[in-house]
């Protein structure tokens, strides 16, 4: 009988151990799951702390700056400044600074100039001149800033300049060009700079490189087009031979002179890049107009400036 009972404690021992190893066992399944929600939270956290978009990083930066630049591209004054951008950038003082102006129409940017009550300034960054009127235009934009530090006992600090703009408007190609060296990386490609830097341009100045702005909605088709045809937007965002086919539309009504000299007949040829192919002996087999390379060359040659100066706001 002892030993029977011993063995009915025994199994009670074999089975009470075994649901406790299965019960720890449990315990340590569910230690992971409980690490993953943490992590989780964690991570939700994060993000909501980090901005997200280079939209909402522009919005942080602005509220650390004292003088916003925004470099706009002279061949589209009104389509290369974002559609909120008073809105986003209104409490602060601000210069206009219009790139590429030996690409553009010269009477079209000065009817621009003339109509905008912002202090502006019309570039070539192919040109060395002009840097000082550039920097006194910031000094004396950020002239009240600084006295209000004086008269609070504050050392004056250099004052820090945002430069803001769409991709490839010229932002990193700006600051190079005031600093006097290539301190940023700068390319012909849309969105090429990535993060963020303070270059000191002056004494008395910062400027600090941003990533362009450029959100997925917020423009209308044709200022779409416009950007996508002078090399705005990244050739991922478009389709060529729509884009080609509407700069050639604006072209025909704005500046038909320009287009009959860059190619006799282009201006009223019925069907336009048949015809850009053919003169340019862009066949494909069997004489059949190569319509895709005729876009691109066309596209290539007007953002060169080989179609002629022109602005398309």
């Amino acid at each position: 009988m002892a030993r029977s009972s011993s063995g009915r404690d025994s199994e009670k021992q074999a089975r009470g151990s075994g649901s406790s190893s299965s019960g720890g066992e449990s315990k340590k399944k569910r230690k992971p799951k409980q690490k993953q929600k943490n992590s989780t939270s964690g991570s939700r956290n994060s993000s909501a702390r980090s901005p997200r978009t280079p939209f909402q990083h522009i919005q942080n930066l602005i509220k650390w700056v004292d003088l916003v630049i925004e470099v706009i591209d002279a061949r589209l004054p009104d389509s290369t400044r974002h559609p909120n951008a008073d809105a986003i950038f209104g409490h602060k003082p601000r210069l206009f600074i219009f790139t590429k102006e030996d690409l553009a129409d010269p009477e079209a940017v000065r009817a621009v100039l003339d109509r905008i009550d912002v202090p502006s300034a019309l570039l070539s960054l192919k040109r060395s001149s002009g840097k000082d009127k550039i920097i006194n235009m910031a000094i004396e934009a950020t002239r009240a800033q600084q006295e209000a530090l004086v008269r609070k006992g504050i050392l004056p600090r250099p004052m820090r300049i945002c430069i803001v703009g769409l991709p490839n408007v010229g932002k990193s190609s700006l600051i190079n060009w005031l600093i006097g060296s290539k301190k940023t990386k700068t390319g012909n490609r849309p969105g090429i700079t990535q993060g963020t830097q303070w270059v000191r341009v002056h004494p008395k100045l910062e400027l600090l490189d941003t990533p362009g702005i450029l959100p997925p909605s917020g423009f209308t088709e044709l200022t779409r087009d416009k950007l996508a045809a002078l090399n705005l937007l990244p050739q991922s965002n478009y389709e060529v031979e729509p884009v080609a086919e509407a700069a050639l539309r604006l072209l025909r009504e704005r500046y038909p002179e320009l287009l009959e000299r860059y190619m006799e007949g282009l201006a009223d040829a019925e069907d336009g890049f048949d015809y850009f192919a053919r003169k340019r002996n862009l066949l494909s087999q069997g004489a059949v107009p190569d319509r895709l390379r005729a876009c691109s060359i066309f596209l290539s040659e007007l953002r060169d400036g080989k179609v002629g100066r022109l602005t398309l706001d």
